[in-house]
């Protein structure tokens, strides 16, 4: 024993053989408290609160479970049930602006996954107190929208993440690397197809009116959108093609393929975006004894989007690069075969086919199993260096950038720019006309209908 003596807290002196032992118990001490492999320490654990959890949102929560979830908001806690038992320790809300005010001090991160129409009021929210944040996509469900957030994560200089789970992963990366390598020529065309919508479209506006679920907040549902009676029509997951709460499927889907080129194709602001979209009959057809034709009426949709569609982009020349057409398939449509393509070779379900001036380039939707036409030119050919960084795992991403202010590969700077073409894809598919885009401006200059819809009113007691 040294010259102080150790002394116990009754304040009598400890025997040698109680100094021995305590010595021993500091060396064997639990590896959850010294550290070591997969451990994590509390000061170096994010706090993350959900908002929308009950449906997307909780495989978003899923991805960040190495941090702490502490909050968990929901308008329908029925739906959101599950969530909230996986996460005893995390406070539930229904109100996301009762959530800030009281956990503002507790959040870190937040993840957002409410239905479109909403992503803008929670993000803002939460940019503005500093809290980085993970936001489904599209990220917002206007371009105004789209603008006011990318303005406002720049001013926060917060870690920003939109759901576009494949993005820069090694297929993704690949693609983007051929495209780079210049090995089909300038691209003059890109050709995108997906088997959705896999829930309902072409759905009329319900005229009854259920009563609402016990467990829901129907008006916090609705928000900022215009009021429509609860309907199970709207909620759970058939939101997303009534325009007054989603996207259609092009704002759903369109950046899961967009982001493999929109930096190698040097994507800005396309000139003009028009579709065309499924035309509906119902009845049958009638002939008279007279010779009169009695034909059917058409069924009209034109609140929600319909059974299929098809959308082109024209983005003028950008720098050396030539003018590219973009095209959008959905509901089971999809572009011409390519004649060069091996009869054997299916084409795929969900795709990308890209149009040079020295060859073809076909895809997996997101990326991966490139395929480059003809064939026989391309026997020989070799994958080019990987250049691109990849990503490490889509939401430990986001959660390193939270904790080091690294950049994300889907950053909100990133993901609004994509999310602005989705929209214009959006607004081309409700209207079915050609419109024409002044981006600096931000307007549509040659139509008034379509160009309200660019920047439209909020239900009253709503703005941003």
């Amino acid at each position: 024993m040294n010259s102080e003596t150790i002394r116990k807290p009754s304040g009598t002196a400890l025997t040698r053989r109680e100094v021995a032992a305590a010595g021993m118990a500091a060396m064997v001490v639990p590896r959850r408290v010294l550290g070591g492999s997969g451990y994590q320490a509390p000061s170096d654990t994010l706090n993350i609160a959900g908002v929308g959890v009950g449906g997307m949102g909780r495989r978003y929560i899923q991805g960040c479970e190495s941090e702490r979830i502490v909050a968990l908001c929901d308008v329908d806690h029925s739906f959101a049930a599950p969530v909230f038992r996986k996460y005893p320790g995390a406070r539930v809300y229904r109100d996301f602006r009762q959530m800030f005010d009281k956990e503002e001090s507790n959040i870190d991160a937040v993840i957002v996954a409410t239905p479109d129409h909403m992503h803008a009021f929670v993000v803002l929210r939460a940019l503005r107190l500093g809290k980085h944040v993970y936001c489904a996509k599209p990220l917002t469900h206007t371009i105004e929208e789209a603008r006011i957030v990318a303005s406002a994560a720049r001013e926060a200089k917060v870690a920003t993440q939109m759901s576009v789970q494949s993005c820069a992963t090694d297929g993704a990366c690949n693609v983007a690397e051929i495209l780079l390598s210049g090995a089909i020529g300038p691209v003059r065309e890109v050709h995108i197809w997906t088997d959705h919508p896999i829930y309902p479209a072409g759905q009329i506006r319900p005229k009854d009116a259920p009563p609402v679920p016990r467990d829901l907040d129907w008006d916090l549902w609705i928000g900022a959108a215009p009021y429509r009676p609860y309907h199970p029509a709207y909620h759970p997951w058939i939101w997303r093609c009534w325009w007054d709460f989603g996207s259609g499927t092009v704002g759903d889907m369109v950046c899961h393929a967009m982001h493999v080129f929109h930096g190698p194709l040097q994507l800005g602001a396309p000139s003009t975006v028009h579709a065309s979209r499924t035309t509906m009959h119902g009845g049958y057809f009638q002939m008279l004894p007279d010779g009169k034709e009695i034909l059917p009426p058409r069924i009209r949709t034109p609140e929600s989007e319909s059974y299929s569609s098809v959308i082109t982009w024209d983005f003028p020349a950008r720098g050396s690069l030539p003018p590219l057409r973009m095209h959008w398939y959905d509901g089971g449509m999809q572009p011409h075969r390519p004649l060069e393509l091996d009869l054997r070779t299916p084409m795929p379900t969900s795709g990308v086919l890209y149009i040079g001036e020295l060859g073809k380039l076909l895809t997996q939707f997101s990326g991966g199993r490139p395929v480059l036409l003809p064939e026989r030119r391309f026997r020989d050919f070799q994958s080019p260096p990987k250049t691109l960084p990849r990503t490490v795992g889509h939401y430990k991403e986001w959660v390193q950038a939270c904790k080091t202010g690294k950049a994300t590969n889907c950053s909100f700077e990133f993901g609004s720019r994509m999310t602005e073409i989705a929209q214009l894809g959006t607004l081309a598919a409700r209207t079915a006309r050609l419109l024409q885009w002044d981006a600096e401006r931000m307007q549509i200059t040659n139509d008034a209908e379509a160009n309200a819809l660019v920047s439209p009113p909020y239900r009253a007691g709503w703005s941003l």
